[in-house]
């Protein structure tokens, strides 16, 4: 397995959302309270053309604050993981030790679609009421009152190709006590643009 495929799979999560041309309203009920914690372990996998990667990993969310999926190989090497927070998302590429950090605006295509972290969010917690955006959730589960679905299935465009993503999670709990921030070294790690992923990405489907 190529190592940017873990870079792909990461980005994927970002490229989602803009699968729909703006954001839609969000419909949040003011009654029903929401867990503060989630976590989850995790399987993602992607089928792009002839190639079909699957790997494991955990999800972590703190209620409008962070959104963190590490991905794992054997189960216990984490190789790559996405940080998104309502200020910045994160793509750290473990494997190669390098990372991409930036604003949601700084991004041309989430700019364009008016992509923010409460959108991602918003999905996640299954609160998104558009039908116009091609993601699938399914196979419910309650937390603390709150259902989730446990199952996140969206076509992610890329040119002329299209990948697959599915996303299965599992297990859930409403557990805190671990980093909402992730510290990266200079020193361990290059920082890389946008531009750089995506080129890299774009490498991944000729």
């Amino acid at each position: 397995m190529k190592n940017y495929y873990i870079v792909l799979t990461l980005l994927c999560v970002i490229l989602l959302a803009s699968c729909g041309t703006k954001k839609q309203a969000v419909s949040t009920p003011t009654v029903q309270m929401k867990p503060t914690y989630v976590t989850s372990p995790i399987s993602l996998s992607f089928l792009m053309g002839d190639k079909n990667v699957s790997v494991g990993g955990t999800l972590r969310m703190k209620r409008d604050d962070v959104i963190q999926i590490s991905l794992v190989t054997f189960g216990i090497l984490e190789v790559g993981r996405i940080e998104m927070t309502p200020d910045y998302f994160m793509v750290i590429d473990k494997m190669n030790r390098q990372y991409v950090k930036a604003a949601y605006g700084d991004v041309p295509f989430l700019k364009d679609a008016n992509i923010d972290f409460r959108t991602i969010q918003s999905y996640f917690w299954d609160e998104q009421t558009s039908s116009h955006v091609n993601w699938e959730r399914t196979e419910y589960v309650s937390l603390e009152g709150w259902k989730f679905p446990t199952r996140h299935a969206f076509v992610v465009s890329n040119g002329s190709k299209s990948i697959k993503v599915t996303l299965s999670l599992s297990n859930l709990k409403s557990e805190g006590g671990w980093e909402t921030r992730t510290d990266i070294s200079s020193r361990s790690y290059k920082e890389i643009t946008v531009e750089k992923l995506l080129s890299l990405i774009t490498s991944l489907s000729k």
